[in-house]
């Protein structure tokens, strides 16, 4: 292989690069995520494309280890949360936000305790996964996965610009970002009409019935569309 492919071939597979954001934003906030890269290249590309009109800035670790679980999420989230109370008032972050999903985790429920009743502490929770919350943007789905992801990679590796989207391709390029950023208002939509069947008592969810029901009885679901609300994308 030519040496001009291959850099045409590794700029395909590339993360975005995240772009300087805003020197004075109004309101900064600090996200912690399961995963070591997809959750983390969207917030790059809502930053890259929202944060200088919506005036903000997202914080995010430095070190990402890969796949940690629901409850390590909420250990470094209160770790921040503990560490921002101590900062002068006008330098403290606006909200703290936790990324994690349902997947086949044991310890979601712990996660979700732990965190509530924190004033700046916020959860986007994905059941089953940051994946679906991708398909979004494509469609409406409110098939049950049982925390399975199977099902959502086929779907989201049908999409434009999701060809072999999958445990091995999990990046958000700029080709994907391309694809993803028009398809946001609607993603939005797509996920505020699952939280209201829920809150209605008409969910849709097999084992959700009722206007109470909790995050893990609400398969498929996404609380992602909150960040964004938050953030003034949506």
């Amino acid at each position: 292989m030519s040496p001009d492919k291959r850099k045409t071939k590794r700029q395909r597979g590339s993360s975005l690069t995240a772009q300087p954001p805003p020197r004075a934003a109004n309101r900064i906030f600090y996200a912690v995520a399961e995963g070591a890269v997809t959750e983390y290249d969207y917030l790059t590309m809502l930053q890259n494309a929202f944060s200088e009109q919506c005036s903000f800035r997202i914080d995010m670790p430095r070190s990402r280890p890969d796949d940690m679980k629901p409850w390590r999420v909420a250990e470094r989230v209160l770790a921040v949360a503990e560490e921002d109370a101590r900062r002068p008032e006008g330098e403290q972050y606006a909200e703290i936000w936790a990324l994690f999903d349902r997947d086949r985790h044991r310890d979601v429920a712990e996660a979700l305790d732990a965190l509530d009743g924190h004033s700046k502490v916020r959860v986007a929770f994905s059941n089953p996964s940051f994946d679906f919350w991708l398909y979004l943007h494509y469609a409406l789905h409110d098939v049950p996965q049982d925390g399975w992801n199977h099902q959502i990679h086929q779907l989201l590796a049908q999409s434009p610009g999701f060809l072999g989207f999958g445990a091995k391709d999990k990046r958000i390029t700029k080709a994907r970002a391309d694809n993803l950023l028009p398809r946001i208002k609607m993603t939005c939509d797509h996920a505020r009409s699952l939280d209201k069947r829920c809150r209605s008592g008409k969910c849709a969810h097999r084992r959700g019935t009722k206007p109470d029901c909790g995050p893990l009885d609400q398969d498929p679901s996404t609380g992602m569309w909150r960040l964004l609300e938050s953030l003034g994308i949506a």
